[in-house]
C-alpha cells in the first residue's frame, strides 16, 4: 500500500525533501504506523528529534497532522486508517506570543 507523505518547514529541511513515499505492509495501516515508519529510514533522526517526543512514537504538540487534507484530531487520531494513495501533510505549528 503507498502513502504520500508532504513535508512542510522544519519537517521538510531535516528529510531534506518536501515529499516521500511509503510502502506500508500491513493490511489496515495508520497514521501511527506510518510516522514509525517514515522516522525509521536511515537518516531520519533529526527529522524524528523535531517531530516525536522524545523516545516515543508520539508527535509533538506542534505537530499538526492531516491525512488527505483532514486533521486527525477530526478523524480517529493517530489510529486514523490509512488508504491507498491517501497523502499524510505533517506540518510544524510554532507558538509565540
Amino acid at each position: 500500500m503507498a502513502i504520500h507523505v508532504k513535508l512542510y518547514g522544519v519537517f521538510k529541511t531535516a528529510a531534506g525533501t518536501d515529499s516521500i513515499s511509503l510502502d506500508l505492509l500491513p493490511v489496515k495501516p495508520t497514521v501511527r504506523t506510518a510516522l514509525t515508519e517514515l522516522v525509521s529510514r536511515p537518516g531520519s533522526d533529526e527529522l524524528r528529534a523535531l517531530m516525536l517526543e522524545g523516545d516515543s512514537a508520539d508527535p509533538r504538540s506542534t505537530t499538526l497532522i492531516l491525512v488527505s487534507g483532514h486533521e486527525i484530531g477530526a478523524l480517529a487520531g493517530l489510529d486514523t486508517e490509512l488508504r491507498n494513495d491517501d497523502e499524510l501533510s505533517l506540518l510544524p505549528i510554532a507558538h509565540g506570543g
